[in-house]
C-alpha cells in the first residue's frame, strides 16, 4: 500500500544515534515510509542516552534543534532527560517530553494526517494523545512495556496500592483513545484485552526487531577479542545492554564468582546507572576475568556478541512479565545460546524453551545459575552450536526487519487511507 504525499509524524523517545532498539525501530519505520512517497517529520528528545555519549551536534538547551536526515525531518526537542533510572526524574522526563512535542506540533505545523507514538509513559503518552484526540488525528500507539506494572518492582507495597489503580485508569484511557495498540508480546496483548478492556481486533502484536543483515558478515572472533582487549582463549559469558537496576547484572556477577571456572571469563558490554556498582561489587569480591566494555554504537552488536560462547539474559524477579527484552533478539541473529533467569511465566521463558535455544532459570537463584555456567561451560562445542542455529532460526522466522517494519508501516498507511477515506465521505455527506 502506498499513500504518497502524506504528511505522516513520528513521535519517539528515543531515535538515532542512540543505540537503543526502539531508537533504530521508530529509524526503520521513518525510512521505509518516506521511501514511499510520504512526507515524514521525527519529534524525539535531544539524545541522552547513554549518559557518557558525546551528543553535543544535537544538544541546543534553548530550542529544537533541526535537521534534515536522507529527506527526513528530524526535530530534537530540548526536553528534561534522565538517563538515569531513577522515578521522579524519570517521571518529569516523561511531562516534559509530551509538553514539548504538543508545543512544537500546535507551533510550527499543520494537522498531520496520522501521527505513530512510542513516547515515554505514561505522562508523555495522555498529553500527546489529548493534543491527538483534540485535533481529530489518528494515533498508532506503541507499548514497550506496560504502566503501571513495569513500576510495582520499583515501589514499596504501600505506595504501589495507592498509586496502581488511578495509573491504570489513566494508561486504559491513553489506549482507548488510539486508533491502534502496538505491543511487542503475548503476555502484553492479554492486559491489554483483559484489564485494559480493549477490542482484540484494535490490538497489533509485533515484536521488536532487529536488522538482520548486521549479524550475515563478522569478522574473526580472535581479532574482534583483540579489539576490545579481551583475551579470546577463555570460555566466555557475555551480557550486552542497560546496566541498570532491572537487569541483574550484580547477579550475574556473585554467579560468576560463585561458579568459580577454570579458564572462564565474563564480558560485560554496556552503561547505566547501577555500572559503578557493579565494577565495585568486582573489586569487593576480588573475581578474576570479569571484563567492562562501552561501546555506545548500536552497529557494533553483532561484533561484540561474536565474542560470546553464551549469552546472558538476567532480570529481576517480576521485571520481566510485561515485555520482551529488546536483546532477546540479538542474542538470537548472533547464532549464541542463551542462558536466562525470568520469570518461567514471562514470553522471554516461553520463547527460549520454544526455540530450543537456552535454558531457563527462575530469578536471582544463585546457586542455579552457578551451578549452570559450570554446566554449559563443559558441554560440547557441537551441542552450542545447534542450539545457536535454533535461536538463529527462530529470529529469523519471528524477529527481522523485513517482517517487523512492514506490518507497522501498513498500520500507519491504513489509518492514513482510512482518514482520507472519511474525509471523502463527509464531503459527499455535505454536498
Amino acid at each position: 500500500m502506498n499513500v504518497s504525499l502524506s504528511h505522516i509524524v513520528i513521535i519517539t523517545a528515543v531515535y538515532p544515534p542512540e543505540p537503543v532498539v526502539s531508537a533504530r525501530m521508530a529509524w526503520d519505520l521513518a525510512h521505509f515510509l518516506a521511501d514511499r512517497g510520504n512526507k515524514i517529520t521525527v519529534i524525539c528528545p535531544q539524545p541522552s542516552r547513554p549518559a557518557n555519549a558525546d551528543y553535543s551536534r544535537y544538544e541546543n538547551p534553548e530550542e529544537p534543534v533541526v535537521i534534515h536526515e536522507d529527506g527526513i525531518e528530524v526535530v530534537r526537542l530540548p526536553s528534561f532527560a534522565a538517563p538515569d533510572s531513577r522515578l521522579l526524574p524519570r517521571l518529569y522526563e516523561s511531562w516534559s517530553f509530551g509538553r514539548h512535542a504538543c508545543q512544537y506540533l500546535a507551533k510550527n505545523m499543520q494537522k498531520p494526517d496520522v501521527m505513530y507514538v512510542n513516547a515515554w509513559p505514561l505522562l508523555a503518552q495522555a498529553q500527546i494523545i489529548w493534543y491527538a484526540k483534540k485535533n481529530r488525528i489518528p494515533v498508532i500507539l506503541q507499548i514497550m512495556d506496560i504502566y503501571p506494572e513495569a513500576l510495582f518492582g520499583k515501589l514499596p507495597a504501600m505506595l504501589r496500592d495507592i498509586v496502581s489503580l488511578p495509573l491504570l485508569k489513566l494508561d486504559t484511557w491513553i489506549a482507548q483513545q488510539a486508533r491502534s495498540v502496538v505491543v511487542i508480546s503475548d503476555n502484553m496483548r492479554r492486559s491489554y484485552t483483559e484489564s485494559r478492556r480493549i477490542p482484540a481486533d484494535r490490538i497489533a502484536t509485533i515484536p521488536t526487531w532487529q536488522d538482520d543483515a548486521l549479524f550475515e558478515h563478522v569478522p574473526d572472533r580472535i581479532d574482534v577479542c583483540r579489539r576490545y582487549g579481551i583475551p579470546n582463549n577463555l570460555f566466555t559469558f557475555l551480557y550486552l545492554g542497560n546496566i541498570g537496576p532491572v537487569a541483574g547484572v550484580d547477579f550475574l556477577i556473585r554467579a560468576f564468582h560463585e561458579a568459580a571456572i577454570d579458564m572462564a571469563q565474563l564480558v560485560i558490554v554496556g552503561d547505566g546507572s547501577a555500572k559503578a556498582d557493579c565494577v565495585k561489587l568486582v573489586d569487593h569480591l576480588n573475581t578474576a576475568h570479569v571484563h567492562f566494555v562501552s561501546d555506545p554504537d548500536a552497529a557494533n552488536v553483532a561484533l561484540l556478541q561474536s565474542m560470546a560462547h553464551i549469552c546472558l539474559l538476567p532480570l529481576k524477579r517480576w521485571a520481566g512479565m510485561s515485555s520482551i527484552p529488546s536483546k532477546l533478539p540479538a542474542y538470537l541473529f548472533s547464532s549464541k545460546p542463551v542462558l536466562a533467569t525470568v520469570d518461567p511465566e514471562s514470553d522471554t521463558a516461553r520463547l527460549i524453551q520454544e526455540a530450543e535455544c537456552g535454558w531457563v532459570g527462575v530469578p536471582e537463584d544463585l546457586d542455579w545459575l552457578a551451578s549452570k555456567m559450570r554446566e554449559v561451560a563443559a558441554i560440547s562445542v557441537d551441542e552450542l552450536m545447534i542450539r545457536g542455529r535454533n535461536g538463529q532460526l527462530f529470529g529469523l522466522n519471528n524477529f527481522s526487519k523485513s517482517h517487523g517494519v512492514e506490518r507497522l508501516a501498513q498500520l500507519v498507511l491504513t489509518a492514513v487511507t482510512d482518514r482520507a477515506k472519511g474525509f471523502t465521505e463527509d464531503k459527499t455527506c455535505a454536498n
